[in-house]
Order: C-alpha cells, then sequence, then structure tokens
C-alpha cells in the first residue's frame, strides 16, 4: 500500500477555529478536498459531540507554548530533545502507542498556524548559539501522516533552514516524503523513521507503511539531500527477535553514513493506565518490572542483552551516533561503559539542557 498521496479525504468534516481560518494550510486542506465540510467554531468546545472522533479534524492555532522541552521519564535520563506539536493524534492503530494513555485522539487536531513555532524555534537558536538543538514534531502525532495534505514541515523548512545550530527531526512510520523533496534549502532537517521487523509491523503497526516502504523512503530522501534517522522504538522481544531485528539493521548497510544523523533504541514500556488498551497482545506476556517513572520494562538484565544485541549489529553496518531513549545510568554503563556525557559520538545528539526555553 502506498502512503504517498491521498486519493480521498481521510476526514469526514473539519471544524476550524476562526482565528486561523485563512492560513494557507486550511486553504491547501479545503481546495484539496472541497467536498469536506468547514465549520467555523471559535474553540474546540464547540465541536458536535457526535462527530468527537478520528474522522473529524480540527484546524486550530497553537495551545499554549508551541515549542517545549520533552518531558523525559523520571529516574531516567534523557537526551534534551525539544518538540514542536503540529500534528496531535494518530490513526496508524500502533498497538503499543503509549500515546492512548496520555491522550485522546479524537478529534485529531492541526496546528495550521506554523508561524508561533517558528519565531519560538529561532528565538531559541539565538539563545543558545553556543549549543546544538533537536527539534522534533513527532511527539504527539506522526509527523508526515497528514503533511502532504496541510503541508506545514514545509512552512517550517524554509522558514529555519539558515539555523546552523538547529536539527529539525521529522518523525513518522508512512513513506509520506515526496512532497519535500524538491524543497531547495533543506538546512539541517532530519527525516526520522521509526524501525521494526516486517511480522511486527504487520501485527502491530496495522495501517503504517511497511518496513520497505519506510526504508525506500529514507533513501528517496537522502538522495534528495535531507539526513536521516532510525528509531528502533520499542524493540518487542519474542522467539526469534535477534534474526528479524538483525535483518532489518543490515538493510541500514545500504546507507552513507554521513547521511545519517544518529539512531535510538528503546525497549517496550508501557504506563499501567495503558495495558487494559492494548486487548491482551502476546507480547504483554514477558517478565516486566515497574521502575522508577512508574511505566513496566523488561528487567534490566534483559533491556541490557537487547540493547547490546542491538549496538553490535549496528556497528557492524553504520557508523553513526547511537543512543538509548529514556533509559538508567546503570543500563548506560552497562552497554556503552559510560554515560553519554563522555562518549565522544554522542556530543552532537547528548547536548546539555537548553539552557535557555
Amino acid at each position: 500500500m502506498s502512503y504517498s498521496n491521498f486519493l480521498d479525504s481521510p476526514f469526514l468534516r473539519a471544524y476550524v477555529s476562526s482565528s486561523v481560518a485563512d492560513m494557507p494550510a486550511v486553504h491547501r486542506f479545503s481546495e484539496r478536498f472541497p467536498q469536506v465540510p468547514l465549520i467555523r467554531v471559535k474553540e474546540k468546545q464547540e465541536i458536535d459531540p457526535v462527530h468527537m472522533n478520528s474522522k473529524t479534524v480540527f484546524l486550530s492555532e497553537p495551545q499554549g507554548d508551541p515549542v517545549t522541552r520533552c518531558p523525559g521519564s523520571r529516574g531516567h535520563l534523557c537526551c534534551n530533545y525539544i518538540t514542536v506539536d503540529q500534528y496531535v493524534g494518530c490513526t496508524l492503530g500502533c498497538s503499543y502507542c503509549i500515546m492512548k494513555h496520555y491522550l485522546n485522539f479524537e478529534p485529531i487536531t492541526v496546528m495550521v498556524d506554523p508561524r508561533p513555532g517558528i519565531a519560538r524555534i529561532r528565538e531559541l537558536a539565538a539563545l543558545n548559539d553556543d549549543r546544538v538543538l533537536r527539534i522534533g514534531t513527532g511527539e504527539v502525532g506522526d509527523s508526515l501522516q497528514y503533511d502532504p495534505i496541510f503541508r506545514l514541515s514545509e512552512d517550517y523548512i524554509q522558514a529555519i533552514h539558515d539555523l546552523e545550530n538547529v536539527y529539525f527531526e521529522l518523525k513518522t512510520k508512512t513513506d509520506r516524503v515526496d512532497h519535500l523533496l524538491d524543497i531547495p534549502e533543506k538546512g539541517k532537517t532530519v527525516l526520522g523513521f521509526s524501525l521494526n521487523p516486517p511480522s511486527v509491523v504487520q501485527r502491530e503497526e496495522p495501517d503504517a507503511a511497511d518496513l520497505y516502504a519506510r526504508l525506500a523512503a529514507a533513501r528517496r530522501g537522502a538522495a534528495a539531500g535531507y539526513l536521516v534517522s532510525f528509531h528502533f522504538d520499542p524493540i518487542i522481544r519474542y522467539q526469534g527477535w535477534e534474526e528479524d531485528y538483525a535483518q532489518v539493521v543490515s538493510a541500514l548497510g545500504e546507507f552513507d553514513s554521513k547521511k545519517i544523523a544518529w539512531i535510538s533504541l528503546g525497549t517496550f514500556r508501557y504506563p499501567p493506565g495503558l495495558k487494559d488498551k492494548m486487548d491482551g497482545v502476546s507480547y504483554l506476556y514477558d517478565e516486566f518490572v515497574r521502575c522508577r517513572d512508574g511505566k513496566f520494562r523488561y528487567i534490566q538484565k534483559v533491556r541490557i542483552g537487547m540493547y547490546r544485541f542491538m549496538v553490535e549489529q549496528l556497528r557492524l553496518k553504520v557508523n553513526a551516533p547511537i543512543y538509548l531513549c529514556m533509559e538508567s545510568d546503570e543500563v548506560w554503563r552497562r552497554v556503552f561503559s559510560d554515560l553519554p556525557d563522555n562518549l565522544l559520538e554522542l556530543r552532537s545528539v547528548f547536548v546539555p539542557p537548553c539552557g535557555r526555553l
């Protein structure tokens, strides 16, 4: 299945906040899908309760500060990522999606005014000109699932391409990159792809692009001049997982390591409230322990073994920064023999916390 273009609207109706009704992204949506009713409201609370579902899109101004720190996880090392909310909600149906615990994805919300976010990024770049900032848009919704319609990523890329100290990452489980390929000035934009073996994608990520479509999109992006990144998160343990993940890693050997900005690793984890929403998926029957942040993870010995295996496989194929997502000091030491602040290869990734935010 191709995820590059929309033949039909993914939405049956659209509500738009009056304050942003004339934004270019709203016009793009209406011009592409003139058959979809566009209803003006002053605030989200005016949406008809019958329409509070994922077939409704709410076109809104940013809520609060458009640029925030990654919340991190208590007792675990954070990579000091900075997030921008563009798309809130997702319909890719991943069984393990932790956002199902924190967010109500109904309706899908699109922050159609990129100006506050762009202005804030430029301000932060100037205030923190002594460090690299990693900023991404995929924290609460897939960066590219709906982007061919609204083209918000294009607005950001064109507006911040000149910032030498900003990496701008678009994280996705789709192959929807074609609308971005011809942008002439890409700056340090990173196209980030979440990866899992084909069997995991088929079972646990039912409406996402398949693995090979994502890798093909990454190749197109790299050929067009983008940096790419890869996220093995969550790594799920099952009978034969090592062979399956090693085959995925092997496919990364075809990429020029100079085009890979970073690779992250994170094992499956979940907050207590998510378990009841996961419909008894098979990998929940492994052995988990509750950690300091309240989330359940594989026991530490198991996680260390999984990470060591993945790092060993990756270093056979690519020469790129590898880091762990939301892991403890002890796990870092057991996997890399040191903490990220002391690892030369991670100095462009695990930067000190943004001094001014």
